[in-house]
């Protein structure tokens, strides 16, 4: 092999992206664990649950009755698919052969960092659509050419809700309408719910609101509302575990660098299991022709489950390009454990 296609393979990108152990997870995950398929099929069975049915009373030896079983959705399609590369030109060729093993490692440590960029850009996709499913019910890939909907039967006209008076209008009770809000969780699940995901624009409006000042003025030792203290006090009412979703991302494409966060930050959402579901990644055309190996690729590389690391050459000009694709989307068979509430 070449040096340049050995100091380009896709094994050696996979090794330096997964050198860096300091690269926190995203939340998402915590509610929709990764798994690997074969193929691109995407198929969910959603389940109406309810109260547990007592047993029929039955004389002995009388005929069995038969229970009609659960109703049951499937809910099916094709993964998205996700794909972007960079390419190598003959200069920086050039320059990664002839210098000196000791500056080599600078400049290809570069290209690698480039490279984690597209892997890390794998993990936005996902990330975008576990908060859009989280915050909307749905999940929308509207973008170069593809406009995929996915829809995983959640009822809006049920689950979601406009709170009567938005937390920044006077006289807002946000401890009170969270209470509300997981009285009608119950009611519509028969399940407590057990977590709360927003982002930090809620502790904006939480931090200042007067109802919430009042608590902490009129303790027998009054405390300054902190997001600390604030925190501590909705959980210890609601009993709910408060997570915040700061994390924000550029869309694809986008030449402005626009920050945009990934959960919205005029909504909470009161999830009821973490076992919402999973994050079902499917087999990329690079890794079925891995698998075949029918591949005219340098090498291809599997990170991170199922993000497919390929390199390729090419005679004219001379220059390698370095992709990372992606099949994947979130299943939610427990759709109807979460409730989404619009509080400004």
């Amino acid at each position: 092999m070449n040096l340049f296609k050995e100091l380009m393979s896709a094994e050696k990108i996979k090794a330096y992206y997964e050198a860096d152990t300091n690269r926190p997870p995203y939340i998402g995950e915590m509610f929709f664990p990764k798994r690997k398929q074969l193929g691109l099929d995407f198929k969910m069975v959603k389940g109406k649950q309810g109260l547990p049915v007592a047993l029929v009373a039955s004389g002995f030896d009388a005929d069995v009755l038969y229970r009609d079983r659960i109703s049951l959705t499937l809910i099916n399609g094709e993964l998205p698919f996700f794909k972007e590369a960079y390419k190598i030109g003959e200069q920086l060729r050039q320059d990664i052969l002839r210098v000196g093993s000791e500056y080599r490692a600078e400049l290809m440590r570069n290209v690698f960092d480039d490279t984690n960029k597209l892997i890390n850009g794998a993990e936005v996709s996902v990330e975008r659509m576990r908060m859009q499913l989280l915050s909307t019910g749905t999940i929308s890939v509207v973008e170069n050419g593809v406009n995929k909907q996915y829809n995983y039967g959640y009822n809006a006209a049920t689950q979601s809700k406009t709170l009567t008076t938005l937390w920044n209008a006077e006289g807002a009770d946000p401890i009170k309408d969270i209470l509300a809000e997981m009285r009608a969780f119950k009611k519509a699940t028969k399940t407590s719910a057990k977590y709360m995901l927003a982002n930090s624009a809620i502790m904006d409006i939480l931090l200042t609101n007067a109802k919430i000042v009042e608590h902490f003025n009129k303790l027998p030792v009054p405390q300054y509302t902190t997001e600390q203290n604030v925190t501590a006090y909705i959980e210890s009412v609601t009993g709910l575990k408060l997570f915040l979703n700061d994390k924000q991302y550029v869309a694809a494409r986008d030449n402005t660098a626009t920050a945009v966060d990934f959960y919205p930050d005029d909504k909470f959402t009161l999830i009821g299991d973490l076992d919402l579901g999973e994050t079902l990644y499917g087999t990329t055309p690079e890794e079925a022709d891995l698998m075949n190996k029918s591949s005219a690729a340098d090498s291809v590389a599997i990170v991170n489950t199922g993000v497919a690391i390929t390199t390729w050459s090419e005679v004219d000009p001379v220059c390698t390009s370095v992709k990372a694709s992606e099949v994947v989307a979130p299943t939610c068979p427990n759709i109807d454990k979460i409730r989404i509430i619009k509080y400004k």
